[in-house]
């Protein structure tokens, strides 16, 4: 039998055992031996009260609840423009178990959420990505939602598995790459703008497909694509 490896990084091992000889994943906060998600009360309370907005994020392999996601939110929160603003951020091969809200929030830097799984909702509506968004190889087990959401960088969401997407009046200002992509079931585009290369080739699209009013305005690779169902193109440019 092939035993796991453990991760890169420093991790917690919480509930390490014959089972599961390496536990939790999550990375050690800094000063601690343990992940965020299994801090005591009182030191995830200090590390919390120690951030500011733009603070560089680093929480890969962790489990967050929505109660855990929204106090680490919170204490990102810029009261003079009311926004959430994360520096860089680190969420690879993270767990967020309820609904994941980042609706409206900011990343000043790159946003990692390489192989991250999302167990509930993904709420990424009017979010703004002003450097790299990488979601490679991450699974969305509920809805995926990206309206209005902004890439002012390169976007990837290769290999990523949708069960249900929204990428409605999105824009994407630089590459925006689907390669390997999977969508189970709803996958919309309408009225999103690429203003560089778009790629979904060898993308999945089990149900519909809508892109609908979309523009494209630089290449557009659909090579090897599958479309199951029916695919919408009226009125994109």
């Amino acid at each position: 039998m092939s035993t796991p490896l453990p991760p890169s990084w420093p991790h917690c091992a919480h509930g390490a055992g014959p089972a599961d000889p390496i536990g939790c994943r999550g990375i050690h906060v800094p000063g601690h031996s343990v992940c965020l998600a299994h801090l005591t009360d009182a030191d995830r309370d200090s590390y919390l009260a120690g951030l500011a907005p733009r603070a560089e994020i680093d929480h890969r392999g962790t489990t967050f609840t929505s109660t855990l996601l929204a106090a680490l939110q919170n204490a990102l929160y810029d009261s003079a423009t009311g926004i959430i603003r994360f520096g860089g951020a680190q969420f690879e091969f993270a767990t967020f178990e309820g609904g994941a809200q980042f609706e409206t929030v900011t990343f000043e830097g790159g946003a990692q959420f390489n192989h991250t799984t999302f167990k509930g909702g993904a709420q990424f509506e009017s979010a703004i990505f002003k450097g790299y968004a990488q979601f490679i190889g991450a699974t969305f087990e509920g809805d995926a939602q990206f309206i209005g959401a902004t890439f002012e960088s390169d976007a990837r969401f290769v290999a990523a598995n949708f069960c249900r997407a929204w990428f409605t009046r999105s824009t994407f200002g630089d590459i925006a790459q689907f390669h390997g992509a999977t969508f189970g079931e709803v996958a919309r585009f309408p009225n999103a703008t690429f203003k560089h290369k778009a790629s979904f080739d060898y993308t999945t699209f089990k149900r519909n497909a809508w892109f609908k009013d979309a523009t494209f305005e630089g290449g557009i690779d659909f090579e090897y694509a599958t479309f199951e169902r029916n695919a919408w193109f009226k009125d994109a440019t």
